[in-house]
């Protein structure tokens, strides 16, 4: 058996046939692509990879924003056996060379505007074999042009067999509880994450996924592979802006939208029902961060549909939970494991706590990561007797439905007692005034640390911080209620919506 991931691609045109696969959008501006053509051009670019010196098992880095030739670098780069590197296009050049020099990159794949980050940050790198860059007009000495290698390659070309356990990509955690870490994702891993969560959200060929997410993170690229399996049409943006979703859901007729919370939080404000028609849709589906119960309530009553939600990490490729769709959805769950997982509740002293109880959440299964690149010690510390514990705080109900309430390190200790950062976003999140809010500990010289609050208000509407106190005081017991609130015009987040609360505990 032949477990390359890229065989997803080759069984989608086997199956479906010819078919428009994919719509690219910008302002003013919408490409399609059939899949054919799209495996056409993987293969070729392969073929190429192959012909310039790239060999099987070498790292590949992508640095690109949203598009068609990301999901070509991907799927020709799986078809020689090299390894994907996805690289967010947003960092500095210093984080970007930690990176390459952590993994062992051989190659980078870029584009003109942001080439000379990447220079300066591969400067002196011996082991990179070539930079490739995408639409270039004035080649480079050093540069090698994506176009021509696609243009001069093979479409015939035989793609690599792979084993279950062969390293297929290198996705870097953000590092925040350190330096940003390598997990490794075979071919397996990534597979079965696939094939296990789909049966959650039934999708056939008349479906069409909008996926406005990074394809440089685990969530993107998972989601692009469904509609793969599927048959689904795949609509990409370069990233996410709110106008441009609404227009393109009633342009292309979009039945499933895969966002974040904060995607969710800015189409509400940007939604005129004079100007949007969104009858196509028919799910909204949230991951990679915590979704308020009252942004929830709001999508479905101002923008129909169905919010469902998932729960997982990279160090899971990533699924770990599903809502499901023929099942009662509970607010505040992220459903119950998906196929071939099991999830299970820990306490500090390694014991599995039985329902209702809260405790560390971990979880087994064959899409679980083979361990972080070059650094056994934390491997052996997020991986135990066969679970990997995710370092987030929640609780599994009677009918097996996961709950999640906190972060380990993001908890809150408050003269001995322990808060929940979640508990206290949760009542915020309730207050009319508040779009988005988020609670970290800050030192205090009498009780260790004390709750603090930072919040976003709603366009249009105005709030004091003494308001809000109080109203806090009013919901909570008076130890979990915030000791001040600070407002931000935008909370800080990572490039798929989770919040950045060491950012947060840095602010004055």
């Amino acid at each position: 058996m032949n477990w390359n991931y890229a065989m997803h691609s080759l069984e989608n045109v086997n199956k479906f046939g010819d078919y428009c696969f994919l719509t690219y959008e910008e302002e003013g501006l919408e490409r399609r692509f059939s899949n054919q053509l799209m495996f056409n051009k993987s293969n070729a670019f392969a073929s190429s990879l192959a012909n310039i010196g790239i060999l099987r098992g070498d790292v590949i880095a992508v640095i690109l924003p949203n598009g068609p030739d990301v999901l070509t670098s991907i799927m020709g780069t799986f078809k020689l056996g090299g390894v994907i590197l996805p690289i967010v296009y947003a960092l500095t050049s210093m984080e970007i060379r930690y990176i390459l020099e952590d993994s062992g990159a051989n190659a980078i794949i870029t584009n003109p505007e942001l080439y000379p980050k990447v220079a300066e940050a591969s400067h002196g790198m011996n082991k990179i074999k070539h930079i490739i860059v995408t639409n270039e007009e004035k080649p480079q000495n050093d540069t090698v042009s994506f176009e021509a290698l696609v243009a001069n390659g093979s479409i015939n070309f035989s793609m690599a067999t792979m084993g279950p356990d062969d390293l297929a990509v290198l996705m870097y955690t953000s590092g925040t509880t350190g330096p940003p870490k390598g997990v490794m994702l075979s071919h397996k891993n990534l597979s079965t994450c696939l094939t296990n969560g789909l049966p959650a959200w039934p999708t056939d060929k008349s479906d069409v996924y909008l996926v406005p997410l990074p394809l440089n993170h685990i969530y993107g690229m998972l989601m692009i592979s469904e509609c793969y399996v599927t048959g689904a049409h795949l609509v990409i943006h370069k990233w996410f802006d709110p106008n441009l979703v609404l227009e393109s859901i009633a342009r292309q007729k979009v039945t499933q939208f895969i966002g974040v919370p904060t995607m969710l939080v800015k189409l509400l404000e940007q939604y005129d029902p004079q100007k949007h028609n969104l009858s196509s849709i028919r799910r909204w589906i949230s991951a990679a961060a915590p979704l308020s119960p009252e942004t929830l309530k709001a999508v479905e009553r101002e923008l129909g549909g169905s919010v469902y939600e998932g729960y997982g990490m990279t160090e899971a490729s990533p699924t770990i939970s599903r809502q499901r769709t023929w099942r009662p959805k509970k607010i505040g769950s992220v459903g119950p494991p998906i196929n071939e997982v099991d999830v299970c509740i820990m306490s500090e002293e390694g014991l599995q706590l039985q329902s209702g109880q809260e405790g560390e959440i971990c979880a087994r299964g064959p899409n679980i990561m083979i361990g972080y690149l070059n650094k056994p010690e934390e491997t052996a510390r997020t991986l135990r007797d066969g679970w990997l514990h995710t370092g987030d705080i929640g609780y599994i109900d009677d009918d097996g439905d996961l709950f999640i309430t906190g972060r380990k390190k993001d908890l809150i200790i408050r003269g001995g007692e322990n808060i929940s950062p979640g508990s206290v976003e949760d009542i915020l999140f309730a207050h009319p005034a508040v779009s988005e809010a988020a609670v970290v500990g800050v030192p205090d010289s009498v009780y260790g640390e004390e709750v603090k609050a930072f919040v976003v208000v709603r366009s249009g509407i105005t709030v004091s911080e003494d308001e809000l106190l109080n109203y806090c005081q009013s919901k909570l017991p008076r130890f979990k209620a915030p000791k001040s609130i600070s407002f931000l015009k935008e909370l800080p987040k990572s490039t798929v919506g989770k919040v950045l609360k060491r950012e947060l505990r840095l602010l004055k």
